[in-house]
């Protein structure tokens, strides 16, 4: 039953071929595939293309009729040659695709030219105005996490870094001595100079006279002498530590004048 089904089509493929070999005109064409398609709403199902049932003409009929009927409708197709069609089809495609890709670019291209471009966070903006530090630079200004600040033992770990966008940092060494400078962004949050210092204070740094809104520690580690300046400078809590190495009488007159060129950058206040 399947077989019967089917036949049905075979009948019109063959005279899609038939036609295409120039075997039969488009007129026949028409009628023997309504045929064929009557047959299979009917039932039956025998080959109505075998050349048996078919009129044989002449050759110069053949072209006769190929050329006194114009191919107008849409069953002409089916009388290209197939290199014909392939030609056709292959540059459509070309054609199709060199379509895509020009739209797929400029649409990136657009994309590209729309995506803003992200604002620089307080933390970065500051790092770009960093006062320059005496000496050998080994760390340029770099915002690192709240979190670092910890590590580096500049303030205890329950300071909140709540609407902070970083701590800026920067080192360098002077000879026997050694620089660096921090710069806490508060994020709109409380005095964390008060913090710093407190922590210092817990720590065991001592006290000394420093000047008006600016303080400052002292203590000794391992052989080796800090002094560190804590102020406030609007959003900013500074960190300036010096150390040395030896026994260094001069390291205060050296924090006054690092300080004083960061309070130019960073005003305390």
């Amino acid at each position: 039953m399947e077989d019967q089904r089917m036949q049905w089509q075979d009948n019109i493929r063959d005279l899609d071929e038939q036609l295409a070999a120039g075997d039969i005109d488009i007129a026949e064409h028409r009628r023997l595939r309504d045929e064929a398609l009557a047959e299979a709403a009917s039932g039956t199902n025998r080959r109505t293309t075998s050349s048996a049932f078919l009129p044989q003409r002449t050759a110069g009929q053949q072209r006769r009729t190929q050329v006194d009927q114009p191919q107008t409708d849409g069953e002409a197709v089916f009388t290209e040659q197939p290199k014909r069609r392939i030609g056709v089809i292959a540059v459509g495609v070309v054609v199709v695709a060199a379509a895509v890709g020009a739209g797929v670019w400029l649409f990136s291209g657009d994309k590209a030219e729309e995506k803003p471009q992200a604002e620089a966070t307080a933390a970065e903006k500051l790092a770009k105005q960093f006062p320059a530090l005496p000496g050998t630079v080994w760390s340029p200004p770099t915002v690192l996490p709240v979190t670092v600040g910890v590590q580096l033992d500049l303030y205890g770990s329950d300071l909140s870094a709540k609407g902070s966008t970083g701590l800026v940092n920067a080192a360098s060494t002077d000879g026997p001595r050694s620089l660096t400078v921090n710069a806490l962004d508060n994020g709109g949050g409380p005095d964390r100079a008060v913090d710093a210092l407190r922590y210092a204070i817990d720590e065991g740094w001592l006290t000394e006279s420093a000047p008006n809104d600016v303080q400052l520690v002292r203590t000794g580690r391992g052989g080796v002498q800090y002094l560190r300046a804590i102020y406030q400078s609007g959003n900013w809590t500074v960190l300036v530590t010096v150390e040395s190495t030896k026994v260094d009488k001069d390291l205060r007159a050296y924090l006054d004048t690092v300080l004083a060129k960061t309070e130019a950058a960073l005003p305390a206040g």
